[in-house]
């Protein structure tokens, strides 16, 4: 089978008739299989890729995209092509606006566009790619442009000569330009010594300058075992008067310098030299990193231990001594004497903490959480702090022992004797996670569902309800006598959609979410985009879903294009994260859940409805809704046949 025609037959007259496999997933690999075979004729590929690059499809170029994408991606196979640099120059437009020359091809391109083209040049003829953006990084002006293509040019051929000397010459003026260039060079010239040579010769000209931190941080990601790089932190870290650039050079030693006597020496000379100031533990884990089991880390962590006035520096001391020697009596010593004299909750805490790691049956420790939780509410001056420090308490119990009743019995105390929702709603997510078959767990969940009028709390100890005592007959109820007795809208919605969590599928559930959309779909736009949100969860092959898909697949898309910029994108419930979403964002969130729900027999529908909005004239009145319609158009378009998608939309 040697005609290119069996894959690709236009008929313009009769589409039913003509053959289009370029547009099936599943012929891909066998078109792509006969563009590399040597026994089929040289302008049989040429005359294929010609008729790719040409095909007007006559439904709004998306199809024309698709058959254009293949023909890149057959270079691959077929780089030879007298087509190839037109083809690659025109991937190159779509993807990256820096590539187009004639102010007529400055126009801003859909996103599926630009995203998918993207894509496609990793798929294809990759020597002619990088040759184009070599010849960009040689003779643009723009410092921007050289920055970015650089960076691209260096992910496309990684330790790319080009691409590293380009940012390497970049001057370094300003703090900005110099953060650009490191962090760039970071990401494509690992190892790399040109790029080490640069960054230490900007170290070694302005080693106090502030801006002399981006280029040592940059050695520390990628200069690993280089000797050049090692013995400028060395030096760096030896004669700066700069203390930050002395903390990040001990920092960028302690990643790259792994078993270098250079940098081991320099490091435990500096501790000799330090004792018991801040820099001191920093550079103390740093010579444990590339040297561990070095004594003059030992040394210097007690030494903090037994001098520093620093209560915060000693436990930090104490809790970094105790990772790398478990057993070691002057750590635990000082952190026990932390939780007998400290009067600082937060401290206590820490030390407490520090010791359940290496022994989680310290009776101690755990006696000085309880004390802890206990104390819940009863600091007059700072009630918010001492509940930070009760929950953290209570949430270190239950970690330490998901099945210990004295901790579990700590978050149902917690939850019975608070007041503050925040951390209510906190201890009841922890009872989901660590309650499991606990019945003073279980009997406050449901003591909690049947007295609490606040619509989050209840959805929240329903579902960890459901999940410590999974079927158990008093969620699904509660949950439905809320949805049906509510008087708050976004009650009814939040208690919909946790009942769709723990019970999938179910109609009463699935009825509000569509009831809600129907009622009162432009007044409650944030419930909305809630009910979006919850929709990319259900299961679409559950027969229920798949009759109220139909309900709200048309009520999503009206909405789509009537919804008006307003300040009305604020969440429902004033205690629960919310998230603020911007007018694009709303529109091309729904646009995102409608393609993601969408079943093969709506797309022909969506498309007529939709096609009138992809003018020229609408996107001048409202690009960000232009945009939204454009993607969900080309998602249909990439699951249609061309046949069907050009009926529907002419």
């Amino acid at each position: 089978m040697h005609d290119w025609q069996y894959f690709f037959n236009h008929d313009r007259s009769n589409l039913n008739q003509g053959t289009y496999r370029i547009f099936e997933p599943e012929w891909k690999a066998e078109i792509l299989h006969w563009f590399s075979q040597k026994d089929v004729d040289k302008q049989q590929k040429e005359d294929f890729i010609q008729a790719l690059i040409d095909f007007d499809d006559g439904c709004g170029d998306f199809y024309r995209y698709r058959a254009y994408f293949l023909a890149a991606e057959a270079l691959s196979q077929f780089p030879e092509c007298s087509l190839g640099d037109a083809i690659v120059e025109q991937l190159l437009k779509w993807s990256y606006a820096y590539f187009r020359q004639d102010k007529r091809d400055w126009q801003i391109l859909p996103k599926p566009l630009v995203k998918t083209a993207r894509k496609t040049l990793e798929l294809t003829d990759r020597k002619r790619v990088i040759a184009a953006f070599v010849h960009l990084v040689h003779t643009t002006e723009s410092r921007s442009i050289l920055r970015v293509a650089a960076e691209k040019l260096g992910t496309l051929d990684p330790g790319n000569k080009s691409a590293i000397a380009a940012l390497a010459l970049m001057p370094i003026t300003e703090e900005r330009h110099g953060y650009q260039r490191s962090s760039s060079l970071s990401k494509i010239a690992v190892g790399n010594e040109t790029a080490i040579a640069v960054l230490v010769h900007d170290i070694e000209k302005i080693p106090d300058q502030q801006i002399c931190t981006v280029g040592i941080r940059t050695l520390g990601k990628f200069a690993y075992g280089n000797k050049t790089a090692i013995a400028a932190l060395v030096y760096l870290l030896e004669t700066t008067l700069n203390k930050d650039n002395c903390c990040e050079a001990i920092a960028a030693l302690g990643k790259i310098a792994y078993g270098n006597q250079t940098a081991i020496a320099a490091l435990v000379k500096f501790l000799e030299i330090n004792q018991g100031d801040r820099i001191c533990f920093d550079a103390a884990q740093a010579l444990w990193q590339i040297d561990p089991g070095n004594a003059a880390v030992l040394k210097s962590l007690v030494h903090i231990l037994e001098t520093s006035a620093n209560t915060s520096l000693i436990n930090r001391a104490a809790t970094y001594l105790l990772e790398i020697e478990p057993e070691n009596k002057t750590a635990i010593a000082t952190l026990s004497k932390t939780l007998e004299t400290s009067q600082s909750d937060g401290e206590r805490l820490q030390a407490a903490n520090s010791l359940l790691k290496v022994d989680s049956n310290n009776q101690i420790a755990i006696n000085v959480l309880f004390e802890l939780v206990k104390n819940l509410g009863q600091s007059p001056k700072d009630p918010e702090y001492t509940k930070s420090i009760a929950y953290t308490a209570t949430r270190t119990l239950s970690q330490i022992d998901p099945s210990n009743q004295l901790a579990i019995n700590a978050l149902v105390e917690l939850i019975r004797t608070a007041h503050d929702h925040s951390y209510l709603n906190l201890a009841v997510g922890d009872l989901g996670l660590f309650g499991a078959g606990n019945e003073a767990a279980i009997v406050t969940l449901i003591e909690l569902i049947a007295s609490t009028k606040d619509d989050y709390l209840l959805c929240n100890a329903a579902g960890s309800l459901e999940k410590i005592d999974p079927g158990n007959k008093i969620a699904i109820p509660a949950l439905l006598e809320r949805i049906q007795t509510s008087q708050d809208e976004c009650g009814r919605l939040y208690a919909a959609e946790s009942l769709v969590k723990i019970d999938s599928g179910n109609p009463k559930a699935i009825a509000t979410l569509c009831q809600i959309r129907q009622n009162n779909p432009y007044q409650y736009k944030s419930i909305l985009m809630d009910a979006v949100q919850n929709l990319k969860q259900l299961d679409l092959e559950n027969k229920l879903v798949k009759q109220k898909l139909n309900e709200v697949i048309p009520t999503l898309i009206q909405f789509l294009l009537i919804f008006q910029q307003d300040d009305d994108n604020k969440n429902c419930f004033n205690n629960s994260p919310t998230i603020q979403l911007s007018y694009e964002s709303c529109l091309l969130d729904i646009a995102d859940s409608l393609t993601k729900i969408l079943q093969k027999e709506h797309l022909p529908q969506v498309v007529i409805t939709l096609k009138d909005y992809l003018s020229k004239q609408f996107y001048k009145n409202s690009s960000y809704r232009y945009e939204a319609v454009f993607n969900i158009i080309w998602h249909c378009a990439e699951n249609l046949t061309y046949p069907d998608f050009h009926k529907a939309i002419n």
